[in-house]
């Protein structure tokens, strides 16, 4: 998990990085059970309690490791923290505050406890409760004699901390043990350290549901539930449910989507474990959430940048099941096909396909697109709506710019902006991330897929992007409008991998990434970027600028990034992308049609994509093939015959 500040719902801090994302296997469950440390009228016989896992530490320290005083977190090399059971728990050898919460969570004594289990290693189970006692008589009630970020540490690794204190008390029972579990969630049921429906509140209300059935303490353990079933439910504050009735995960990211499909799965085992009832709706909306994420996966088997996410592919998704995910895992082998080629979420998703393969067409050369709307920036989402993400001919052609991490606030500010994404961007004006966008319109037709998008995130603007999502051909058609008082510069962004190269020309710009040849690679690929003169808007030239695609933390590599500008108070700007393989250029007419619209005809040379199934309207699969579209006064896009 990675920290980040405070906001109205308790944004305190952290979340699962790509690395750790798999899900938590419950690894030890206690066969016996004493009497809790203080009895209350709320004390009840301990059921047996569940181990929740140590997030992959335990797998990256191993019981030597820890006996030798070494700790390794997550991406960084092993550094010796302790002498003995004797840690420094202040080092911060990385500058990484990531890095300080893991060590602060204990999980990395799950290598010692899982070794003790494995092989009655009294030595090892004897360093795990060692370090414990030691983590807490130099940590609890840290007050100000702590610096702000290990105090930050110490909260906001709580939860984690609780997880490991409960799986030690499995094999090792004491009264000082019995005692820190109990601080330790009683803390966690204080309103005032609930972080809310998200994964943070997640993970604190199911830690707070196993320990309190662990320890046998019925209140506690009914706190942790209700709050996991209001989060989905009856979500606090006026939020979004961390899953709403589509499936959808409320924190705008791919990769805290998968986090939390996880996370839900092992606090509805949690609740099944601690005889809670599971709501029906509950377990309806959970599935769901499968779907979701296949339209958030590439037909190349790519989970996408979305939000804060790094890189990834389907592969690690774990426990795929039978449904949409497994599907998409096995390229259609496998698994039940989505249940619709595209669809709009209402958490802000507009998300589509040519297809999931067959009818003539291959799974893995279907084309692919989403776009943002909806509510303002939330939790690990970024700014931005209306952007646009476009796989097609076999392979990524618009994408975001990825996500860092969250101990370089410089970067993750940068990757954060509209300018980081595939949007329309208005300088000089400012910008609010809490604006939301609204769908204004949009209608799903095979081979054209229309949809259109309004808000005024950037004061004194209105900004609207209609999309027409083509295939056979393979084609965006996108009309950006900008409205404002007085005359202002916007640019269309559009963000390109790292593989391309990218040249400005005088009717838009060029990109071209090789092939990877061999059995399975890719094809070389031309992405031309075609504007179509608009009346009353005055272009800028194209330009290419250098852009970065960031894939995890710490990893940035320059990428290309063409920029389509205009310049006044009322534009209107009109941009064919237009994905080809082989050298050829497609060549674009227009001409004014009836009622003030326009309508452009765009012929594909003759290299175009041999495997693009036709189009209702008739258009060649493969050498040539040609798209007409009909653009409206009032910005519908349409496909015409």
């Amino acid at each position: 998990m990675y920290l980040r500040s405070s906001r109205a719902v308790r944004l305190a801090a952290w979340a699962a990085p790509a690395a750790l994302a798999l899900p938590l296997a419950a690894a030890c469950s206690q066969a016996r059970s004493v009497s809790p440390p203080h009895a209350s009228p709320h004390a009840v016989r301990p059921a047996a309690a569940t181990c929740l896992g140590y997030n992959g530490l335990d797998r990256q320290n191993t019981a030597a490791e820890v006996k030798a005083g070494r700790f390794r977190g997550p991406g960084s090399p092993p550094v010796r923290v302790a002498k003995g059971t004797d840690v420094d728990w202040g080092l911060d050898p990385y500058r990484d505050r990531t890095w300080q919460l893991w060590l602060h969570s204990l999980e990395w004594l799950g290598g010692p406890l899982k070794a003790y289990r494995l092989t009655g290693d009294r030595a090892a189970l004897a360093a795990a409760a060692g370090i414990a006692r030691d983590w807490i008589a130099d940590n609890e009630r840290p007050g100000a004699r702590f610096g702000d970020e290990r105090r930050e540490a110490i909260d906001q690794s709580a939860k984690f901390r609780l997880i490991t204190l409960t799986c030690l008390r499995a094999d090792y029972r004491a009264a000082w043990l019995d005692a820190a579990i109990a601080r330790h969630a009683s803390w966690l049921a204080d309103p005032r350290h609930y972080s809310g429906p998200w994964n943070h509140g997640t993970d604190e209300s199911l830690i707070l549901l196993a320990a309190g059935c662990g320890i046998g303490r019925a209140d506690l353990a009914d706190t942790g539930y209700r709050r996991l079933v209001d989060a989905v439910l009856r979500p606090p504050g006026g939020a979004r449910p961390a899953i709403d009735a589509e499936g959808a995960n409320n924190e705008q990211s791919t990769h805290y989507s998968v986090y939390n499909r996880g996370r839900w799965r092992l606090a509805i085992d949690a609740m099944r474990g601690c005889g809670r009832r599971v709501p029906d709706e509950l377990v309806r909306r959970h599935r769901l959430m499968d779907e979701f994420i296949a339209f958030q996966t590439t037909p190349a088997g790519d989970l996408l940048q979305i939000g804060e996410s790094f890189a990834s592919t389907v592969d690690r998704v774990g426990r795929p099941g039978s449904g949409p995910l497994k599907y998409v895992l096995t390229k259609g082998a496998e698994g039940r096909r989505p249940s619709a080629r595209a669809r709009v979420y209402g958490a802000g998703y507009v998300m589509g396909r040519s297809g999931w393969g067959g009818r003539g067409r291959p799974f893995a050369r279907e084309t692919a697109y989403t776009a943002r709307f909806g509510p303002g920036r939330y939790a690990h989402g970024q700014n931005d709506h209306m952007a646009l993400t476009f796989f097609a001919q076999g392979r990524d052609i618009l994408v975001p710019s990825g996500h860092i991490g969250y101990s370089d606030k410089a970067w993750q500010a940068r990757l954060r902006a509209p300018d980081a994404h595939n949007t329309l961007v208005v300088r000089d004006a400012p910008f609010r991330s809490s604006a939301s966008t609204a769908l204004t319109a949009h209608r799903f037709a095979s081979g054209a897929d229309f949809f259109r998008f309004s808000d005024t995130a950037y004061a004194g603007t209105t900004r609207t992007r209609s999309v027409l999502a083509a295939s056979g051909p393979d084609v965006l058609v996108v009309l950006d409008e900008a409205r404002s008082p007085a005359p202002r510069t916007v640019e269309q962004l559009w963000h390109l991998p790292a593989a391309f190269t990218a040249s400005a020309r005088p009717d838009g710009a060029r990109a071209a990434a090789g092939g990877t040849g061999g059995t399975g690679g890719t094809a070389p690929v031309r992405a031309h970027f075609l504007r179509v003169p608009l009346p009353g808007t005055a272009l800028r030239p194209p330009a290419v600028s250098k852009g970065w695609m960031v894939p995890s933390a710490r990893t940035v590599r320059d990428a290309p990034v063409v920029r389509l500008g205009a310049h006044g108070a009322d534009v209107r700007m009109l941009t064919l992308i237009a994905p080809v393989r082989g050298e050829g250029t497609p060549v674009v007419r227009s001409a004014p049609g009836p009622g003030g619209s326009l309508r452009v005809t765009l012929t594909m040379p003759d290299a175009a994509d041999a495997t693009s199934a036709p189009s209702p309207a008739g258009a060649g699969a493969g050498a040539g093939g040609r798209l007409a579209v009909e653009v409206a006064p009032d910005g519908t896009i349409r496909r015409l015959p």
